[in-house]
């Protein structure tokens, strides 16, 4: 008599909340080095594309040939940035203030369970098992309406 096969484990599922701290931490610092050498290698090309639309010789005549920097850079690019910064911040707390009650945003509402299941176009009890289960195979007939379910997994 033969073992019964186990089940095949479903397509990539992605539960970033089950995992431990460390290991998120860790994932994310892979994310963050192979996104930096994937930007590092556009670097080149980022830098052939400046230097052809003259970045490389504006700041030579500007910063290099003349030995002096530009008055108007030095007052006008912290005040920018500065009045970036109180934008920013004024629209955050503007929508701190309008959000702050919860009560006054609209609820979605509450959908029916037969009107779900009379959506999907499925009798009453597929709908049951489709809520019910946390892995489903869901057999479909040619108009693209469930017509069977079979539960991998309960909840």
């Amino acid at each position: 008599m033969t073992q019964p096969a186990k089940p095949t484990p479903p397509p990539i599922i992605h539960l970033p909340d089950r995992l431990g701290r460390s290991r998120r931490l860790a994932y994310g610092a892979v994310t963050a080095g192979a996104w930096m050498a994937y930007f590092y290698l556009w670097a080149p090309l980022l830098t052939l594309v400046a230097w052809f639309i003259g970045l490389r010789t504006a700041y030579f005549r500007l910063y290099l040939e003349q030995n002096a920097l530009d008055p108007f850079l030095l007052a006008a690019l912290p005040l920018i940035a500065l009045l970036c910064a109180v934008v920013l911040i004024g629209w955050a707390e503007y929508n701190r203030a309008r959000f702050r009650n919860n009560d006054e945003r609209r609820r979605r509402r509450t959908v029916p369970e037969t009107e779900v299941d009379q959506r999907l176009g499925v009798a009453e009890q597929l709908g049951v098992l489709l809520r019910h289960s946390r892995v489903a195979q869901v057999s479909l007939d040619p108009q693209a309406r469930p017509v069977a379910v079979r539960v991998v997994r309960y909840r």
